[in-house]
């Protein structure tokens, strides 16, 4: 029966993982249809008991030792509370059907799964399963399997043996996987936290230099309309630096980050910090127009409202905005950020705080 009980663990492994990475790990994977992934779990779950039970070893001749309900309860995990409710229904109509005929057992073990699957899955919708919660699941999951065991097995002396062969194995089948799980969910946490410090400015949270390359690049080989990059820089800022300290220097930067997040919505583009106190803006389907109504909602909202940094000083700065249009003033990286940073330098020696708009002299 160990060599039963090791291919068991094993299948029950191996669904446990490929249920982990493309459904959660976000990271790695995109899976699409996002709103099916419940139903491929159940039906997952449901594919992965019914091998369970053909790998499953004996207690007696009609009691079988699988992990089926732990397969349930890890679903639930993955996919929420339709998860289990599918696969508890597969598991246990296979259960029901798996000898030539019908017995007592097989259809009370199979009654047992479904209304396992039922009830987990009826709980989940008010208490969504998750790593911290599962074992409460896989402990009722566990007790109410016990139960019919006893009921099965009764009055046999075998009953508490065969319960604790049931309970041990149940035990050390979910708590391994579920551990390997969370090292997973902990691992994939820390590679996004890894990745993301590589694309986010420290001060100010924005994408950073290195993401709106990668940003731009994707606009420009991906998009058939056009878009705008809009430029961004202080005015001034070293007086700022000298008058207030660089303390608050920082403060307004953050500020100003905040304020450009909130005057760009994340389905209308992107804000990134190119460096010091130079920001830009990403706006896709956008035409010249629309750049030039941004950059001049931008540099009208940081003109009019001073930024309150230590001690309640208020600091009132303006802007220099330029933009730039794909395909219009280029088409490459390289040529749209340098038409967007010309126009915004022209926008400083025409007197600052303005907003323009790049001409290509060429057309």
């Amino acid at each position: 029966m160990v060599f039963e009980l090791l291919i068991n663990f094993c299948i029950l492994f191996t669904f446990a993982v490929l249920s982990y990475w493309p459904f959660q790990d976000a990271v790695r994977s995109n899976f699409p249809l996002p709103k099916t992934h419940p139903y491929i779990i159940g039906f997952m779950a449901g594919l992965a008991g019914f091998i369970l039970l053909e790998t499953s070893g004996r207690l007696s001749d009609t009691i079988l030792l699988d992990s089926r309900h732990v397969v349930i309860v890890i679903s639930g995990i993955f996919g929420g509370p339709i998860a289990p409710i599918i696969s508890g229904f597969i598991i246990g109509v296979a259960r029901m059907f798996m000898t030539d005929e019908f017995t007592t057992t097989g259809l009370l073990a199979g009654w047992n799964t479904i209304i396992m699957g039922v009830v987990i899955g009826a709980f989940s919708f008010k208490y969504r399963m998750n790593f911290k919660n599962a074992h409460l699941y896989f402990y009722y999951a566990t007790g109410q399997t016990a139960l019919l065991i006893c009921y099965l097995t009764y009055p046999s002396m075998d009953v508490f043996s065969q319960v604790l062969y049931f309970v041990i194995y149940s035990a050390f089948s979910f708590f391994t996987v579920l551990f390997i799980l969370i090292e997973l969910n902990e691992h994939f946490k820390k590679i996004r936290h890894t990745e993301l410090l590589s694309e986010t400015d420290y001060l100010t949270g924005l994408y950073n230099n290195r993401k709106f390359h990668q940003l731009t690049d994707t606009y420009i080989n991906d998009s058939t309309k056009p878009f705008s990059m809009i430029s961004i820089d202080i005015d001034s800022f070293k007086k700022v630096n000298d008058i207030y300290g660089h303390p608050a220097g920082d403060e307004i930067l953050k500020q100003l980050g905040k304020r450009l997040k909130d005057l760009v919505s994340e389905s209308e583009g992107y804000v990134t910090r190119n460096g010091g106190e130079q920001f830009a803006v990403l706006i896709a389907n956008s035409p010249p127009a629309m750049g030039l109504y941004l950059g001049e909602r931008i540099r009208s909202s940081v003109a009019s409202t001073p930024f309150l940094v230590s001690d309640d000083q208020e600091v009132s700065i303006t802007v220099s905005v330029g933009v730039s249009s794909y395909p219009d003033n280029g088409s490459t990286i390289q040529a749209l950020y340098s038409a967007a940073d010309a126009a915004m330098y022209e926008a400083k020696s025409n007197g600052r705080n303005r907003v323009i708009h790049f001409t290509n002299k060429k057309a």
